[in-house]
């Protein structure tokens, strides 16, 4: 099906003729989430889990982002899925959750595929802890991982 490049700049916020595709730290966003994000900030923000009405609204709205996601990344539970404010940050606090349980000489498996948000991460975990890198390269015709 070919591309409706009309349609797809319709959405786009910026006014330009290039469709940008850099969107690792939501760099850009449709116009459709720029609206909700709107909405949800003007309508709803607040602290999670309070006893007021814009705490349950923002609690009801996060839920159901979370299932909405659950279903789209067939996950088993909502539960399962985690929003931050970008994937370095989550992958730094997850790195500096699990580095505690890591002792020296531990083996923290990273690809030459990884976006740097999946290496940095882990790097700086393993010199903390005295562990080891071991790096994986991949066929670059397929995309695939040596073994």
């Amino acid at each position: 099906m070919p591309l409706d490049l009309t349609t797809i700049r319709s959405h786009s916020p910026l006014s330009r003729e290039a469709i940008f595709l850099d969107n690792p730290a939501g760099t850009q966003v449709a116009r459709t989430v720029l609206d909700r994000i709107n909405n949800y900030l003007v309508e709803h923000n607040a602290n999670h889990e309070g006893a007021f009405a814009t705490s349950r609204e923002s609690d009801t709205l996060v839920d159901q982002a979370r299932m909405a996601a659950a279903d789209f990344l067939n996950a088993r539970d909502p539960q399962e899925i985690v929003f931050g404010p970008n994937m370095t940050s989550l992958t730094f606090n997850l790195s500096r959750s699990l580095v505690r349980t890591f002792n020296p000489g531990d083996q923290i498996v990273v690809t030459h595929l990884d976006h740097d948000t999946n290496l940095t991460p882990w790097v700086m975990a393993a010199e903390d802890r005295g562990c080891n890198i071991t790096w994986v390269n991949f066929h670059p015709e397929d995309g695939t991982l040596n073994r």
